[in-house]
């Protein structure tokens, strides 16, 4: 599949929200869904695309920007934006979505999009096929200085602006750092900054604020028993190897980590890796 071939649509959930997404397959296939990270948008799966099979039988997939993100619009002040109402927001969406196929739809997360991803399986165990999630997240509110750096970051942002997290992501957190002796293509780096840059400045800073808010705590992981892969790049330091190593044993089901060669940009850095790792997910998930 190429991105040409994705076409753009709106979806309003029963709350309000206007979420942006691009889809490309059958209606009547099996739904796999993409969720992205903090900064990022429907983008973040483009590498990923010409991987995943959409001919019939094929995947319905739907990349997903969420509110602030993308092409989705920030809800107002009044609104809830949390990790609850991104569950809310998805299920709402693959209702809508699922209403000509029977199969249970297969979920993409990435970072924050890992984050959301596994609430969502915890809260709908049975409605889930499989997981897929690169470099997830789990809840900081617990962590003080973890939580302080999140809201320094939604006041950064506030007052300086989007570019000063665009430079953070594209130039330190999101890759290898030099004193690793690991390389980082400029295309790389330079995707990374579009991609928050373009994100809304108070929709970016409110995310930041969901992340670490103290009504985010860990969902009960044990509930979820579909198969679920977890792929994390070997340097890093946004989720660590160790961490995922820690997370993926939690799961109620088959749960296993892929680590390839990458920094939180698995996708960006180590394409063919991770697409080899998303075969077997998919295989074991039922495939299309």
């Amino acid at each position: 599949m190429s991105q040409s071939e994705l076409t753009s649509h709106f979806h309003t959930t029963a709350t309000g929200t206007r979420l942006h997404y691009l889809q490309c397959g059958s209606s009547e296939d099996r739904l796999l869904v993409c969720l992205h990270g903090l900064g990022g948008s429907s983008s973040t799966y483009t590498p990923l695309l010409p991987h995943l099979q959409t001919e019939p039988p094929g995947f319905n997939v739907v990349l997903v920007d969420f509110p602030g993100f993308g092409q989705s619009p920030l809800p107002p002040a009044s609104a809830e934006l949390s990790i609850h109402s991104h569950v809310s927001d998805i299920r709402d969406l693959i209702t809508a979505l699922s209403t000509t196929s029977s199969k249970q739809p297969v979920l993409f997360g990435h970072s924050l999009g890992g984050i959301v991803a596994l609430h969502y399986a915890a809260s709908y165990p049975d409605a889930v096929a499989g997981l897929a999630l690169f470099g997830p997240g789990r809840s900081a509110a617990h962590l003080p200085s973890v939580r302080q750096r999140m809201l320094d970051l939604a006041a950064a942002v506030r007052s300086h602006g989007i570019t000063s997290a665009a430079d953070t992501a594209a130039d330190q957190s999101n890759f290898p750092a030099a004193s690793t002796g690991r390389t980082v293509k400029p295309e790389h780096r330079e995707a990374v900054r579009q991609a928050v840059a373009a994100s809304n400045p108070e929709g970016y800073a409110r995310t930041c604020e969901a992340i670490v808010d103290l009504g985010h705590v860990d969902p009960d992981y044990g509930t979820i028993t579909c198969p679920a892969l977890f792929v994390v790049g070997d340097l890093d330091v946004i989720s660590a190897p160790e961490r995922i190593q820690a997370l993926s044993p939690l799961l109620g089901g088959d749960s296993w980590v892929e680590v390839v060669r990458s920094g939180h940009q698995p996708i960006l850095e180590d394409t063919e890796s991770v697409a080899k790792a998303v075969g077997k997910l998919l295989e074991k998930a039922g495939g299309p």
